[in-house]
């Protein structure tokens, strides 16, 4: 009878286990990637998740969404907002690569002028603006 309860309870943490899904691995193991999307910056806020835009939404933002690899060494956002993007601590810059995470909603083609954040690249077309950092290795530049 201990031998059938043993299974019994064996079988049951594995499949709860199993039921609690990949997020559960992926916030305890970081490892993958993981895309958000929101409505709003303010849904954005709600969420918890706003360190993870590095302050670059405006309160207007619309049409947020990021994709992050989730060791941190890599994400591309892109959000809609009328208001031009605040370079007030970035330097204007050619724009020499792209993103190495793909998603379908991102820029395509690229523009030439951007500007660098820090690892950050930010880029805009009209009220379509767009961010990535790609740290493959230590000191990699904005790109």
């Amino acid at each position: 009878m201990t031998t059938r309860r043993t299974v019994l309870a064996t079988t049951t943490l594995v499949l709860a286990a199993a039921l609690t899904g990949c997020a559960t691995f992926q916030d305890v193991f970081p490892v993958g990637r993981r895309e958000f999307t929101y409505a709003t910056s303010a849904d954005v806020e709600r969420s918890g998740q706003s360190f993870r835009f590095q302050g670059f939404l405006p309160q207007d933002a619309t049409d947020v969404r990021l994709l992050a690899q989730l060791d941190g060494h890599a994400g591309v956002m892109r959000w809609t907002s009328p208001t031009p993007f605040d370079a007030q601590h970035c330097t204007a810059t050619s724009v020499t690569g792209a993103p190495d995470l793909e998603a379908a909603w991102l820029l395509d083609p690229l523009p030439a002028d951007g500007y660098a954040c820090g690892t950050w690249t930010v880029v805009s077309v009209g009220d379509t603006h767009q961010a990535w950092r790609d740290e493959s290795g230590s000191g990699t530049e904005p790109r």
